[in-house]
């Protein structure tokens, strides 16, 4: 066979190796990231001092907001009270002066 297609096959075939390590590599450093970041949720909401009933309230507003906004813009509206809406640049009068 010609060297110089051997060589890229030899190639190729290290490159599969090193390809197939690294995908089993990947899922234990996903697991130990995703660990990570729950515990440093857990001590952020320790160090809060807030009771468990008033966090999962406010993260129920916070995806009515996330929802909602995503709502108004796939339809391209704004909410009926732009003052509510704690994203910035959505209320009517943010994103008028934006243009002058």
């Amino acid at each position: 066979m010609n060297p110089k297609i051997e060589k890229i096959t030899d190639e190729i075939e290290r490159v599969k190796a090193k390809i197939a390590q690294l995908q089993e590599l990947l899922p234990g450093l996903e697991r130990k990231k995703t660990d990570l970041e729950n515990t440093e949720i857990v001590r952020a909401v320790r160090s809060a001092n807030v009771a468990p009933s008033d966090i999962a309230s406010f993260i129920g507003t916070i995806k009515s907001v996330r929802y909602d906004s995503r709502a108004n813009d796939a339809q391209g509206t704004l909410p009926s009270d732009p003052g509510t809406d704690a994203m910035p640049g959505n209320r009517q009068e943010d994103s008028h002066n934006e243009h002058e």
